[in-house]
């Protein structure tokens, strides 16, 4: 079941609502089912024992900071 973020064009708040097969999402808070789903980032895990999140493109919150004084993406 995907957890997609949605905003809900009623009252305007955003979600991250769980889809259960074809039953289309409601807002929350209002109810309403004028939803419009929002582009989402999502941060893949590296495969081993430490289970690190890969590293963020440049301009994000958090930025990378690779070995060797510089970040690939600059």
């Amino acid at each position: 079941m995907p957890l997609f973020a949605y905003e809900c064009n009623a009252c305007h708040k955003e979600h991250e609502i769980l889809v259960r097969g074809e039953t289309p999402p409601e807002c929350p808070s209002c109810g309403s089912k004028d939803l419009v789903k929002q582009a989402s980032a999502f941060a893949p895990m590296m495969g081993g024992a430490s289970r690190k999140a890969a590293p963020t493109p440049c301009g994000a919150a958090s930025c990378c900071q690779m070995q060797g004084g510089g970040c690939p993406l600059n």
